[in-house]
């Protein structure tokens, strides 16, 4: 993300709790030698939005072009980006949790989805996405807390645990979660982070849905298109 001028903007802030905070330039102004932009937090009606560019971003017909220069979000955000779409986003984000959103900006960033449209698709199909968040256990490898879990999930570690070799000791004592692990890692899925593993089942369609479709499922009076 690139650092904007120091001197204060002008900024819009919508009564919502904002899930985006960007900084809007007028490009044609800023080559002119010209700083002319403010920050914005989103979610916004689409109404704000349009005054806030005219406003002060100051577009108008001569001056028709802008760009994000700078951001605060989760999301790895493209430059030259529609503000319209970016609003979409924001307000997919705000119905959902915090580790959602988390996991949302992961798997973009693992599998470089920026294109804001395909963001709002992997958030929207999010509830589709099979992943497991890795518990810290015994300080392992990720590949022996992936075993871990999955052994939890599946009963396996019960099953171990009931097999006792000797007084006190189990079949879970000696079982190679890490090897396990790394086989899953291998044929199943692949890690974002350290602790965020998605399997191969769980992959999305980041374009299933269009500009239009995303606004009907939305369906929130602040996207409303302004003439």
């Amino acid at each position: 993300m690139s650092i904007q001028s120091q001197i204060v903007k002008p900024e819009v802030t919508p009564t919502t709790t904002p899930q985006l905070r960007v900084y809007v330039a007028n490009l044609r102004k800023y080559s002119e030698g010209e700083l002319a932009g403010g920050w914005i937090n989103l979610p916004a009606s689409n109404k704000e939005i349009k005054t806030f560019l005219t406003e002060v971003v100051g577009l108008d017909e001569q001056y028709e072009e802008y760009s994000v220069q700078d951001y605060e979000s989760i999301f790895s955000l493209e430059e030259y980006v529609d503000l319209y779409d970016l609003n979409m986003l924001a307000i997919k984000l705000e119905s959902m949790l915090e580790g959602e959103r988390t996991v949302a900006a992961y798997y973009c960033m693992s599998n470089g989805i920026r294109h804001i449209i395909d963001v709002v698709n992997v958030c929207e199909q999010l509830s589709d996405l099979v992943y497991t968040q890795l518990e810290d256990v015994c300080g392992g490898s990720r590949e022996e807390r992936l075993d871990y879990c999955f052994a939890q999930e599946t009963g396996l570690e019960a099953e171990l645990e009931q097999v006792q070799l000797s007084s006190g000791i189990s079949a879970a004592d000696y079982f190679d979660y890490e090897r396990y692990g790394r086989d899953i890692a291998e044929s199943d899925g692949y890690f974002v982070t350290a602790d965020l593993f998605i399997h191969y089942t769980g992959d999305l369609d980041e374009k299933r849905y269009t500009r239009e479709e995303l606004r009907e499922r939305l369906d929130d009076s602040r996207l409303t298109v302004i003439a």
